[in-house]
């Protein structure tokens, strides 16, 4: 990280919709392999492959509903927060897709999410929306936008937390581990 002060942000991974359950498990096994993943969020559809992702260490996430036996929920910032909360009790995971608002953000804050996902190439009044929320709030930030290599040269002086790799890394098992290994150099640099 460019201040040293921060520790390096960790891999956030978003499985696309239409994949087999058995391609992704391939998939996030090659990239963990590669490098330093922290979470995935799956489309209901293929839940049933959470115990094999959280063997990798993973915290598994639905695409927005609470679902047995994942970690938790990944929802967008107008969904039920207290009846999510309430799905997947006070150990599980909600985190907050809230695109670049602000009030969004804050709102879904307080009423307790545990992370908050942003649309980082959207920016509000010039200012880069991960690096504000990074400098005034605590709750961890992801930088939701499938970014690429040339991405962290403005996005890792903004200090997010957890960022989402390229969408290129689902096409094979092999492109994952390229991918990964290639964020993981570059944000460890």
């Amino acid at each position: 990280m460019s201040d040293g002060s921060r520790t390096p942000p960790r891999l956030f991974l978003v499985a696309p919709e239409g994949l087999t359950a058995e391609h992704i498990v391939a998939c996030t096994k090659a990239a963990c392999g590669a490098a330093d993943v922290a979470s995935i969020v799956v489309p209901a559809a293929v839940v049933r492959i959470a115990h094999d992702l959280q063997a990798l260490d993973l915290a598994v996430l639905c695409d927005g509903q609470a679902k047995p036996p994942c970690d938790g929920v990944h929802i967008n910032a107008d969904a039920d927060m207290a009846a999510l909360r309430k799905a997947v009790g006070k150990t599980g995971i909600v985190g907050v897709y809230c695109a670049a608002s602000r009030h969004a953000a804050m709102q879904a804050a307080e009423a307790g999410a545990d992370y908050i996902a942003f649309a980082q190439k959207s920016f509000q009044r010039r200012e880069p929306i991960v690096g504000w929320w990074a400098e005034l709030f605590e709750i961890p930030c992801v930088a939701f936008d499938p970014s690429e290599i040339k991405d962290l040269d403005i996005l890792l002086p903004q200090c997010p937390d957890f960022i989402r790799p390229s969408d290129a890394m689902w096409a094979s098992p092999e492109e994952a581990a390229r991918v990964s290994a290639e964020f993981m150099q570059r944000i460890t640099a």
